[in-house]
């Protein structure tokens, strides 16, 4: 926790900018520190958002006593209030220039996105403060605080259009993988299925290559035996034929 002493206003307002949860603002009096009432409650309600304290000798404020979260709700209804009788003035006032055909609308605040980005990626690291990231922007703290805002809420919408894209591409290549997939089982099926083909016409062909070759050996036998009878046949007519011959 730190305690901040400003002297000035400049001092005060740069102070409320660097205020962390637990940091104390104290002073002799807040006449020197604010230029206005209205800056004053302003001040105020931003040092209860951040969740610092403010102590003034002079008025006797001491927003870390019991009161203290009376009075910041305090600033913070009045505040409330002025912001919106000022949103319904200036309401009227567009609307009547609508009519009169002289509104324009406001012009955008032209900022030089790189040097934006630098500045902030000081800020950020702690190279400098937040009044001094305002100072070389040119920006007061609504515009600056609002920018960051808006670059923060671009960037998690580009994160999730970004993890939303790769989560369809994962999609559409599983899809695909299985779609693949599917087309592989058809053509080894089909290949299976022509391989048992060519294998049982191959078998076939053996099994009548077999059977050829043992009509062919079982004729090679028969011819051999009718050889052989033969043979026997002219052996035994020669052996009677020689008998006759002899006895003549």
């Amino acid at each position: 926790m730190s305690t901040w002493t400003p002297k000035d206003r400049e001092s005060f307002l740069a102070a409320i900018e660097e205020l962390q949860p637990g940091d104390c603002i104290r002073a002799e009096s807040l006449d020197a520190l604010t230029g206005s009432a209205k800056e004053l409650l302003t001040a105020i309600e931003k040092i209860g958002e951040r969740q610092a304290d403010l102590v003034s000798l002079r008025e006797r404020i001491d927003t870390a006593g019991p009161q203290g979260g009376q009075l910041f709700r305090f600033c913070a209804a009045l505040n409330a209030l002025d912001r919106a009788e000022r949103r319904e003035r200036q309401r009227s006032g567009i609307e009547r220039a609508r009519e009169e055909g002289k509104y324009r609308g406001r012009k955008p605040i032209v900022i030089d996105e790189g040097l934006f980005d630098q500045v902030v990626q000081l800020w950020q690291s702690g190279q400098i403060s937040a009044r001094q990231a305002m100072a070389r922007l040119e920006l007061k703290p609504n515009t600056f605080y609002r920018r960051i805002k808006e670059r923060e809420e671009q960037k998690m919408k580009d994160y999730k259009q970004v993890e939303h894209e790769i989560r369809s591409e994962i999609k559409e290549a599983a899809r695909q993988s299985r779609k693949d997939l599917d087309e592989l089982k058809k053509q080894v099926r089909s290949e299976a299925k022509e391989l048992k083909k060519t294998a049982d016409e191959k078998l076939e062909l053996h099994d009548v290559e077999r059977e050829m070759r043992h009509e062919r050996l079982r004729a090679e036998v028969e011819h051999h035996d009718a050889v052989r009878q033969m043979k026997k046949d002219v052996e035994a007519e020669a052996k009677e034929l020689k008998k006759l011959i002899g006895e003549q």
